[in-house]
C-alpha cells in the first residue's frame, strides 16, 4: 500500500467535471500500511454533497484494500470577511492598492519560509494575478538576496510614498534595500512598529490582486503588527517533515487563531529528494511530522515541495526557481500551491 496508489484511486472520483485531486478538494492524505487517512477540503457550495463524497471516497478505498479514515472540512468562500475586525473591536486597516493579503509564516527558522514566499509570489503572478511581496523580517530580510536586489535603490514618488521594486513580474519591498547588509538593526517595541507600518502603508502598491507577506520566524512583533492592525485574508504555515518541527509550527497556528487570521493550510518544504538516476525518493529530513501537524490542527497539507538542486542555485543567484527553472520539481510544486491558493482566496477576481 502506498500514498501514490491511494492518490490514483482518488483521481478516479469526479465531482463537477473534475477529479477531486485536480479540483483542489484533497486537503491531506496519509498512508501507513493499509490505513489511509484522508481529509477533504470542500468549498461551501459543495456542502450539501460532502457526506455523499465522503462515502464515495471510503468505498473506493475499501475496494482497493485500504482501511480508510475519511473526514472533511468546509472552507469559507470568502475568508477575508472573518478578519475585518480587530481583537478590541476596531476596524482593521486595508493596505492601499491591495485586494488580498496572504501571510507566509513558520514557527521556527531554517525551514525555507522566505524561499516559499518568494516563489509563491512569482508563481501567483505567472498564474495571472497582479502580485506583490513584502518582506516583514526587519532583522533578517533575506528576500533581498533571494530576489537579487543587491544594488537596487528605492525611490520616493511625488506623493511621498515609496516606489516598490519591480522584478520577475512582481512588486517587492523589503527592509533589506533600505539598510546596508552589514548594518545591525537595533529596533524594538514602538520603533519597530512605526518602521514596519510606514514601510507597509507608505509603499505605493500598484493595484495588486495579492500581497504576499513574508513574516519572520516565531510569533513576535511583526505578526502582531500585521494581524492586529491590518486585514489579512489568510495565512499558510511552512514546516519541514521532522517531528521536532511540529511543536513550533503548532504555536504559530494557534497564534493566528487567537489573532483571528484564517490559516489556509500547511506547506511541507524540503519534503524529500528524488535521485535523478534511480527515481527513488529519499526522505532526508524524515517523515511524519507534517501529517501529525495536520491531524492536530485539522489543516490540510497544501503541497509538499521536494529538494532539488535548482532551489539552492537559483536562490543564491537571486533568481527565483519559478522564474529560472519553471519545469523543475520544486517549481512545479510552487505552481501547484499558487493554483490552490488562487482558487480558495481569489475566485472572485
Amino acid at each position: 500500500m502506498s500514498t501514490r496508489k491511494a492518490l490514483d484511486i482518488l483521481r478516479t472520483i469526479t465531482i463537477g467535471g473534475k477529479d477531486i485531486v485536480s479540483a483542489g478538494f484533497l486537503g491531506s492524505i496519509s498512508v501507513e500500511g493499509d490505513k489511509a487517512e484522508v481529509v477533504l477540503l470542500l468549498p461551501e457550495s459543495f456542502k450539501g454533497q460532502a457526506e455523499s463524497l465522503k462515502t464515495a471516497v471510503e468505498k473506493r478505498l475499501i475496494e482497493a484494500g485500504f482501511k480508510p479514515d475519511v473526514r472533511y472540512r468546509i472552507r469559507e468562500s470568502k475568508p477575508s470577511l472573518r478578519v475585518n475586525v480587530g481583537p478590541v473591536g476596531q476596524m482593521k486597516k486595508k493596505i492601499p492598492g491591495v485586494k488580498r493579503v496572504l501571510a507566509v509564516a513558520s514557527g521556527k527558522g531554517g525551514v525555507g519560509k522566505s524561499t516559499v514566499a518568494v516563489n509563491l509570489a512569482v508563481a501567483l503572478a505567472k498564474k495571472g494575478l497582479k502580485s506583490g511581496l513584502f518582506d516583514a523580517d526587519v532583522y533578517g530580510p533575506s528576500v533581498s538576496v533571494l530576489m537579487g536586489l543587491d544594488g537596487e535603490r528605492v525611490y520616493v514618488t511625488p506623493e511621498k510614498r515609496f516606489k516598490p521594486i519591480e522584478k520577475y513580474g512582481i512588486e517587492v519591498m523589503t527592509f533589506g534595500v533600505l539598510v546596508k547588509e552589514d548594518t545591525p538593526i537595533l529596533w524594538r517595541g514602538a520603533m519597530l512598529h512605526k518602521a514596519y507600518e510606514e514601510l507597509l502603508m507608505q509603499t505605493a502598491w500598484g493595484d495588486l490582486d495579492v500581497l504576499v507577506v513574508d513574516l519572520p520566524p516565531g510569533t513576535g512583533d511583526s505578526h502582531l503588527s500585521l494581524a492586529q492592525g491590518y486585514q489579512v485574508d489568510g495565512a499558510v504555515v511552512v514546516t519541514t517533515p521532522q517531528i521536532v518541527a511540529v511543536a513550533d509550527v503548532l504555536r504559530a497556528v494557534k497564534g493566528f487563531n487567537k489573532l483571528e487570521v484564517p490559516v489556509l493550510g500547511i506547506v511541507e518544504n524540503m519534503a524529500y529528494f528524488v535521485c535523478p538516476e534511480s527515481g527513488k525518493r529519499y526522505y532526508i529530513f524524515g517523515e511524519g511530522g507534517t501529517e501529525r501537524l495536520s491531524r492536530l490542527t485539522g489543516l490540510p497539507v497544501l503541497v509538499r515541495v521536494p529538494i532539488d538542486e535548482y532551489v539552492s542555485t537559483s536562490g543564491d543567484s537571486g533568481v527565483p526557481v519559478t522564474h529560472a527553472y519553471p519545469e523543475s520539481p520544486s517549481a512545479k510544486a510552487f505552481f501547484e500551491l499558487a493554483e490552490t491558493l488562487k482558487r480558495s482566496l481569489f475566485s472572485a477576481l
